[in-house]
């Protein structure tokens, strides 16, 4: 039997480049941005460039490639973020791929490898998880590069690994404890057969498996009891990682069966199967189109336009803490430069204003003709931002809160302060993490 040729590095890096340069074009020109923590990214790139800072609880490394980026091709905002995120998927999908299939590859693998990157419903992975994205990365390069053989080892294998934690805390939480069970299993495996006549070895990898497991057991009771991702810390943690599994498992599902059935069935090798596989693609990609045009998100450019407007008429001071939802206030940032809320503080000035929802021009015009206020006010502390949300000053809603036919408006108020959230141990670890890096917290 004729042995396999071996791997060549040269045809995988232009694919790399290949597929990123086709998922960037095909970010470019699809509706972008659509989620809060697309948002969110692009904020944090915008701040980190022009204030030396990030405006969120995320860790740094990846906004540092993103300056990077900017700053070696002098691109805008949009373009580098889009283009760094399709890089980093690129590197994703085809190290998986180079993990399961270390020796030559042929031209349909680079086909799976493509429509595993524009699945319909994973398509949106490496722009919504972009750090997560980057973590992946660096964990895929332990798994392939950990020999531990040469003293050349024993660098590689910290350094990939402090890129990964540094990439994403929550991400390498879950993906190195994959890699501790997989080569703990392996190498109790290998010890096990090693066996002595004259005494028993210990087996060492089985005993740090168990080690570590204990560690990661002891961490999760450690981050309840905590609260260091807030209320409830383990159900975030095991929600967070079932929504990454939702969008990146499909990929990887791809690539692993795609791998499985080149080798097994030859007839899949052929100029025929690459024509289906492109053609597979192209459909893939014209059902997500065609889904994003149906299902497109309205952006946030009316409550944007009227936030500004109503500053320019001195309804709302810059200088007024204001509180938005997350997704408002990263827009908002990303496309005005100013700076608001969304973690609750301990002590909540008066002139503080809140983003509420479900309150019209008619309730409104309720509160107006309560009495409460002076018919010669210019204002009484609510900002109406589209048809049916407002911001609402904490001086207002002392006042309407004890009547009882501003009740409804009341109670609404109510739920939207106990939405915001307040700022938990991973932010203040975060801060640190960004303070390190050398960049300010704007949060």
């Amino acid at each position: 039997m004729r042995e396999p040729k071996p791997f060549s590095p040269i045809p995988f890096i232009f694919s790399i480049l290949l597929l990123s340069l086709g998922y960037a074009l095909f970010s470019y020109f699809r509706p972008f941005p659509t989620t809060e923590t697309e948002w969110e990214f692009l904020a944090n790139a915008k701040a980190a460039t022009e204030e030396g800072g990030l405006i969120s609880a995320r860790e740094p490394l990846a906004f540092w490639f993103v300056v990077t980026w900017k700053k070696i091709f002098g691109s805008n905002y949009i373009p580098s973020f889009i283009a760094l995120a399709g890089l980093f998927y690129s590197l994703f999908l085809h190290l998986f791929l180079l993990l399961l299939r270390n020796v030559e590859w042929k031209r349909n693998h680079y086909f799976v490898v493509y429509l595993a990157a524009f699945l319909p419903f994973s398509y949106g992975f490496p722009t919504s998880y972009f750090t997560e994205t980057l973590c992946l990365v660096f964990l895929l390069l332990v798994f392939l590069t950990f020999r531990l053989e040469k003293m050349t080892d024993l660098l590689i294998f910290p350094t990939f690994t402090l890129l990964a934690f540094f990439s994403s805390f929550i991400m390498f939480y879950l993906g190195f404890t994959f890699f501790v069970i997989f080569t703990g299993i392996r190498g109790s495996r290998k010890a096990a057969q090693k066996t002595s006549v004259f005494y028993k070895k210990k087996n060492v990898p089985f005993l740090f498996l168990l080690g570590y497991l204990a560690f990661f057991v002891i961490s999760l009771i450690f981050f309840s009891y905590s609260n260091f991702f807030g209320e409830k810390s383990i159900g975030f943690l095991f929600k967070t990682w079932y929504q990454i599994a939702l969008m990146i498992l499909l990929p990887m599902l791809t690539i692993g069966i795609g791998h499985i059935l080149l080798k097994t069935e030859k007839e899949l090798n052929t100029i025929t199967a690459s024509v289906v596989l492109g053609i597979t693609i192209l459909v893939s990609v014209y059902f997500i189109f065609k889904d994003l045009r149906s299902t497109a998100k309205e952006p946030w450019d009316t409550q944007t336009k009227n936030l500004t407007k109503s500053f320019g008429q001195a309804l709302v001071l810059k200088s007024d803490p204001i509180y938005l939802p997350k997704e408002f206030s990263f827009a908002l940032y990303f496309q005005t430069g100013t700076k608001t809320k969304y973690l609750k503080e301990t002590v909540i000035p008066d002139k503080s204003f809140l983003y509420v929802e479900g309150i019209w021009n008619q309730d409104i015009q309720l509160v107006q003709k309560s009495g409460l206020f002076r018919r010669s006010n210019r204002s009484i502390g609510i900002v109406p931002l589209s048809e049916d949300d407002v911001l609402i000053q904490k001086v207002t809603f002392d006042k309407i809160k004890n009547e009882k036919n501003l009740s409804f408006i009341s109670k609404k108020i109510e739920e939207a302060w106990t939405s915001v959230p307040t700022k938990r141990p991973f932010d203040e670890y975060t801060a640190g993490l960004q303070k390190k890096f050398g960049y300010l917290s704007f949060y």
